[in-house]
């Protein structure tokens, strides 16, 4: 029996089932071991583990470094605030696009419903008229941009995307790109696409926020929170904003921040840089060109965390540093004073050019102020944006809807009148009275920017369009040419059909032209413009608009007097408000309305101030733009994002006499006591120039000193002449190789040196004789005739002219002192030099601006010069000067475009002068702008 068990024990061991059940058994057991330890056991230890799995990177920005001026006081720094931020945690499907989409929209929604504003870094926005504009920053950054979205090569399914419109970039992100399906106005739209772009350009460098709004309120971040379940990646945390003090004085030399674009990221990382693409860094001004001193040190912390994004533990951890202090060379007060006295300057020259009548402007000419009806100032409170049309449909006041009420029936008229003209035969151009000339320019103009009609591909050479160009046809029939001619493109249109006639491709845009002057303010301020000027709408009523739209503050007397509508007291009603800059002349636009002044220290280059005006708040535009005070400068006649100091380039006129004085002096043509009889009318050469002094009188005798006091032409055509003359022959070429020569040696043939973006010079390549004078093509900007001036000032000493003195750390350690830099010291004989300063002095004490400088008591010595742009416009007005006359410790030079007499630029020089010398107070800058209103001029 124990046989037979231990048989059949053994023939079961022995089997196949035997062993597979053991196998089975022994895996089995295996199994529910593991399961106790992992759920019983060691719970808490596997748990932990299988949750750690996630590793994050967090990256923290630095503090920006602060901007100071020169005595240390603060112009920019950066403020802790509460920003909304999202992240992208939506996992990749089907949906992606329509969840992030909504988390988006709903995110703007709550943000602007709680008054604060949605911010992003867009190059496409929408303007005043609701359409839509490209602004890239370079065509490096287009192309960069445009990549991201239809790839590289911009190639795509047969398409060359190389010069997309902006609206087509806008429609193909909507519906291709994230396919937004959300009704939403344009301006909704444009948010939510630039919001999905920087999430989409973010998106290589995981864990990194883009930021939708900067310091919210407390209702917004309440309903954030209270909206969480909805907004997938969307929190609330502290971010540092970059503040700048007295923005407007200071703006176009500090310039601003913004995200970085894909193109810095390129060109910063391609040299060694690491930067990502949420940094903040500098756009404009010395914050991008000491970018590298100023970017604090980002912080950066790796992190473990579980699946609904909870910090589990930290790896490790790196803390955020603060950037470099930079010191300006500026001073603050000399800046803001110079900026106030430069304003108030330009608003007398205006005051006195605007008269109480209509003036035929065609007939006008440079010897004289040019006249300003005051109806045109009427006008430019519309056309420049002061007075809103768009916000005259809220008819708030019996004025406003009064308005209102001409403007929809003066446009509507204006629009039956075209449409007529449009579907008829056609007026030629030349044809129509001014008004509607304008109204055909506009046309153009509009089908150019809409895509329609493609200006690449006119033959300017084509008869037809060279008789629309003279004139001598009507729009019509070059529109119905130009579609012949497939010079039209109706891709921006939506049409029902491919394949159209001529005169249904014509009938559609003539559709399109109708559409866009019903709605669009642009044509409105057209019509407004011809309904003031024919007096249908009235100056008062305008005027009165400034109260109705709290533009000027409630003044019930003012507004009272102004409804009488008497003419006269308009007039003096607008005059006051621009003697009192309530209103000032960047708002009117109208010549003049902006200039500049650069003062600096001619012993070592440092510029103390360098002023723009108008200028800008570059608060509005620091780590995002503001997209309404944005389309608001850039439709601003005014033009307050140009930096005039270091971009405004024009013809140094008669202060360019030095250069050419060194010139002959030098180059042994005469000699100091060298005697000119100047005749007035310089025939040697044909057409004959003639001095400013001619026909009603000659400088007669002369020599160079008295030159330069008198700012006699003849003389210096005379040595223009003479330095392009070999051998009994004149040679024009070989007198301006003389005279370059010169004034490169004094700075002017090169850009200043200044850290900021600035316009190259140009030295002239027309003309000696003209040249001689400051006239040919020579231009120069008012910071490199400050070179210039400093340089005549110290006796030779080019130094490059700078605005940085130093860089701390934030402890207070020396990083960085700037050095002056000497570039090239003039080699001129000392009499040379005596005869150029007595000359310059002499400008001052008994030459062509004397009587403007007898109520100071320091030595000044300068130069005036006005160059001719355009004979139907102002000349500019410009004076180079330095003090005091025996050690000069400043040199300034003061530009102001179409102010035609350089007396004013003198004047303002001389108070700039007064000013840093201490012999004018702060209570005289409080004093109200004084005009004669003569309109007088005084030849340089």
């Amino acid at each position: 029996m124990i046989s037979d068990f231990l048989y059949t024990v053994s023939k079961i061991i022995k089997s196949r089932i035997f062993i597979v059940s053991l196998i089975l058994i022994s895996m089995f057991s295996t199994l529910i071991y593991r399961i106790f330890d992992l759920q019983i056991v060691n719970e808490n230890y596997y748990m932990s583990t299988y949750i750690q799995q996630f590793k994050k990177t967090v990256y923290t920005p630095g503090t920006r470094g602060r901007i100071l001026d020169v005595k240390g006081n603060e112009l920019a720094h950066d403020e802790l605030a509460y920003a909304v931020k999202i992240e992208d945690k939506i996992d990749s499907s089907d949906e992606k696009n329509q969840e992030l989409n909504a988390i988006v929209y709903k995110a703007i929604k709550i943000i602007e419903q709680n008054g604060d504003k949605v911010i992003y870094d867009f190059p496409i926005y929408l303007n005043s008229d609701g359409k839509w504009v490209e602004n890239y920053s370079s065509d490096a950054s287009k192309k960069i941009f445009l990549e991201n979205i239809f790839g590289k090569g911009l190639k795509k399914n047969g398409h060359d995307y190389s010069n997309v419109s902006a609206g087509e970039v806008i429609s193909y992100l909507k519906n291709n790109f994230f396919e937004v399906k959300q009704e939403c106005d344009d301006m909704t739209l444009l948010k939510l696409l630039a919001i999905r772009y920087t999430i989409f350009a973010n998106s290589y460098q995981k864990y990194v926020k883009t930021t939708i709004a900067k310091e919210v309120s407390n209702e917004t971040m309440v309903a954030i929170y209270e909206n969480e379940t909805d907004l997938t990646g969307v929190t609330i945390e502290e971010q540092t904003v970059r503040k700048y003090t007295d923005s407007v004085y200071f703006a176009p030399i500090i310039g601003y921040t913004g995200t970085i674009s894909d193109s810095q990221l390129e060109e910063f990382n391609s040299k060694g840089k690491k930067y990502i693409s949420s940094d903040i860094v500098g756009k404009a001004g010395i914050e991008s060109a000491m970018e590298k001193y100023l970017q604090g040190k980002r912080g950066e912390e790796q992190i473990f965390v579980d699946s609904t994004g909870k910090v589990l533990s930290t790896i490790s951890k790196t803390n955020p540093a603060a950037g470099n202090d930079v010191y300006l060379s500026i001073d603050a007060k000399l800046q803001k004073a110079v900026y106030t006295m430069l304003e108030k300057q330009i608003a007398a020259i205006l005051i006195s050019e605007i008269v109480n009548y209509d003036v035929d402007e065609s007939k006008e000419t440079d010897d004289k102020l040019h006249q300003i009806p005051v109806k045109k100032v009427y006008s430019q409170l519309v056309t420049n944006n002061v007075v809103s049309l768009k916000h005259l449909s809220k008819k708030t006041t019996a004025n406003e809807k009064k308005v209102y009420d001409k403007y929809k029936s003066s446009v509507a008229e204006a629009v039956r009148k075209l449409k007529s003209d449009l579907n008829g035969s056609g007026t030629a151009y030349n044809d129509y009275k001014e008004e509607f000339q304008a109204y055909c320019d506009y046309i153009y103009d509009l089908l150019k920017n809409d895509g329609i009609l493609i200006a690449s591909s006119i033959d300017t050479d084509d008869s037809i369009y060279k008789k629309y160009i003279d004139g001598k046809i009507s729009i019509n029939e070059f529109l119905k040419y130009a579609i012949k001619k497939n010079w039209i493109s109706l891709e921006n249109l939506n049409t029902s059909s491919d394949y159209l006639s001529t005169s249904e491709t014509y009938d559609i845009i003539v559709k399109h032209i109708i559409d866009d002057c019903k709605k669009n303010t642009s044509f409105g301020k057209l019509v407004v413009q011809y309904r003031i000027e024919d007096s249908t709408i009235s100056g008062s009523e305008i005027c009165m608009l400034l109260y109705d739209q709290k533009v000027l503050d409630k003044d019930e007397s003012q507004y009272n007097i102004l409804s009488t509508y008497d003419t006269y007291q308009t007039y003096r009603f607008i005059i006051k408000q621009i003697k009192q800059l309530k209103i000032t002349p960047a708002q009117i636009a109208l010549d003049p309305c902006s200039g500049s002044v650069v003062i600096t220290d001619p012993n070592n280059g440092k510029v103390r101030a360098m002023v723009t005006y108008p200028s800008y708040d570059n608060n509005m535009l620091s780590g995002s733009v503001d997209p309404d005070y944005w389309d608001k400068l850039v439709d601003d006649k005014s033009d307050p994002l140009y930096n005039r100091a270091t971009q405004g380039s024009s013809a140094p006129g008669s202060t360019f006499k030095m250069a050419t004085a060194m010139a002959a002096m030098e180059e042994n043509v005469i000699t100091p006591n060298t005697i000119i009889n100047a005749k007035g009318k310089f025939d040697k050469i044909k057409p004959s120039p003639k001095c400013w002094i001619y026909p009603k009188g000659t400088h007669g005798p002369i020599n160079v000193s008295s030159a330069i006091a008198q700012s006699c032409n003849y003389f210096f055509y005379e040595m223009g002449y003479r330095l392009g003359s070999e051998k009994g022959s004149y040679d024009s070429a070989y007198g301006l190789e003389k005279i370059e020569k010169y004034a490169t040696n004094l700075g002017l043939n090169m850009k200043s040196g200044v850290e900021i973006t600035e316009r190259d010079p140009h030295f002239s390549t027309e003309s000696a004789v003209h040249s001689a004078i400051g006239q040919g093509s020579n231009a120069y900007t008012p910071v490199q005739l400050a070179r210039y001036v400093s340089t005549l000032a110290n006796g030779g000493k080019n130094y490059s002219l700078t605005l940085v003195d130093k860089v701390n750390s934030r402890t207070g350690k020396l990083v960085y002192k700037n050095k002056s830099k000497l570039t090239d010291t003039v080699k001129a004989s000392s009499s040379t030099w005596d005869a150029i300063h007595k000359g310059m002095r002499e400008v001052v004490t008994s030459g062509t601006v004397r009587s403007f400088f007898t109520d100071t008591k320091l030595k000044i010595a300068g130069k005036s010069g006005t160059a001719q742009e355009n004979p139907h416009r102002n000349s500019h007005a410009l004076f180079v000067a330095y003090a005091p006359y025996e050690k000069p410790e400043v040199a300034i030079s003061t530009v102001i475009p179409f102010g035609n007499s350089s007396h004013d630029s003198a004047i303002l020089a001389k108070k700039c002068i007064q000013y840093f010398h201490g012999e004018l107070k702060d209570k005289d800058l409080k004093k109200s702008v004084k005009s004669d209103n003569t309109g007088s001029v005084t030849q340089d």
